[in-house]
């Protein structure tokens, strides 16, 4: 074999060698786990702007900041979120994560603190607690579970725009049932039963605002 002949060999190995290389890099780049990858844009909204992709018409998929600080992620229609996503507190503390529906959370879903612990999980409605779910308190441990709705107006000015409602469980913090029945904007209010810390009934029968009725 000539010298001409080695440097032929030499340059066509080379040149399959490197599109080898190009092309793995180019798969690497468009693909992830079978699927073309899209290319992030940002896209300006209410009050601030979006970073993502359009993954069908005009729903786009992605981040949203306000004020330049991360407010939610997921997917967005014409800049309001809808499916599965989250929402932040200002302090970049996870707030919700579940449904949306218009903007609001919607369905099935979790409620956080701004210092990252569980407040509540279950049902959702216009943004609000509504529907069956489970409230806990400061430490973590189940408050109470039942029944939830929008507080009245006269009540709105409280912290917590939405209470138990209906048939409801109240716990202490030893896990005990501290009161089984019914709730009315937070309240005991119809019939129910109310126990000690121990599990030993106090009363049992009709409850007017938050105390029994003798």
């Amino acid at each position: 074999m000539n010298a001409g002949t080695v440097i032929l060999l030499l340059i066509v190995i080379t040149a399959f060698a490197v599109w080898g290389i190009y092309n793995a890099q180019q798969k690497g780049k468009f693909f992830s786990s079978g699927t073309e990858a899209k290319s992030t844009i940002k896209v300006f909204c209410k009050n601030g702007f979006m970073i993502g992709y359009y993954i069908e018409g005009d729903l786009f998929k992605g981040k949203k900041y306000i004020n330049s600080k991360l407010a939610a992620d997921g997917i967005f229609f014409n800049g309001v979120q809808v499916g599965q996503g989250r929402e932040y507190h200002e302090n970049g503390k996870l707030k919700y994560i579940g449904h949306f529906l218009n903007g609001y959370a919607a369905g099935s879903g979790k409620l956080f603190n701004e210092d990252g612990r569980l407040k509540y999980e279950g049902n959702f409605e216009n943004g609000y607690a509504s529907g069956i779910g489970k409230l806990y308190d400061n430490n973590g441990h189940l408050k109470c579970e039942g029944n939830f709705a929008r507080l009245s107006i006269k009540t709105e000015s409280q912290k917590d725009p939405s209470a138990p409602s209906g048939k409801c469980r109240e716990y202490y913090e030893n896990g005990k049932v501290k009161y089984a029945g019914d709730f009315y904007n937070g309240l005991w209010h119809g019939d129910g039963k109310y126990y000690d810390k121990s599990g030993r009934l106090l009363h049992r029968g009709r409850f007017l605002s938050g105390k029994p009725v003798k």
